[in-house]
Parts: structure tokens; sequence; C-alpha cells
């Protein structure tokens, strides 16, 4: 997985793939789900609340808000670079840029 992914923005919609793919690497969890199915059922959710409520059903108990030293390591196995979405840039802005 592509760690430039902000998880938390990006949206199931925008999921590149047709399948969804998740594993980790912690607990052996390897696990496809169809993203069209996905979206029906829940509808657009952003990626890393999906991913916190896949590992949840699949019994990982380490996805927490607050890890302490046991962390998940689940994450989107087949998931390439999203493109980044531009930001503004205040300086650019502030130029008239």
């Amino acid at each position: 997985m592509s760690r430039s992914v902000d998880l938390q923005s990006a949206m199931l919609s925008s999921y590149p793939q047709a399948k969804l793919e998740v594993t980790c690497d912690t607990c052996g969890l390897n696990v496809r789900y169809d993203k069209l199915d996905m979206l029906e059922a829940g509808g657009d959710r952003p990626l890393g609340r999906l991913l916190e409520a896949i590992v949840r059903r699949n019994g990982c108990t380490l996805k927490e808000p607050i890890p302490a030293y046991d962390k998940c390591g689940a994450v989107y196995a087949n998931l390439p670079a999203l493109p980044a979405a531009e930001k503004p840039n205040p300086y650019a802005k502030a130029k008239g840029g």
C-alpha cells in the first residue's frame, strides 16, 4: 500500500480496483470484497474508516484509536498510489498565483 494515500480523506468510490483486498501480516488476515457491493451495502465511506470496520468484523482487537504497543497491520494490499488532490498553496494565492 502506498503511504501517500490519505485513508481518512480518500473515499471508497475513488478506489481504483474492482476488488478491495485487505491483508494483515500481524494476524494473517487476507480478505477480498467487491467494491460495488461495498458501495451498495454501506454507501461511500472514507477508506480509513472502512478498513477499521473490515478488521473489526474479522475479529481484530488491535485496531484501536490510541494503540500503545500492539498495532494492527491491516492494509489495502492492492491499493496503488492515488493521485494527490491539489491543495491550495496559501503563499501562491497571496501572490496571485
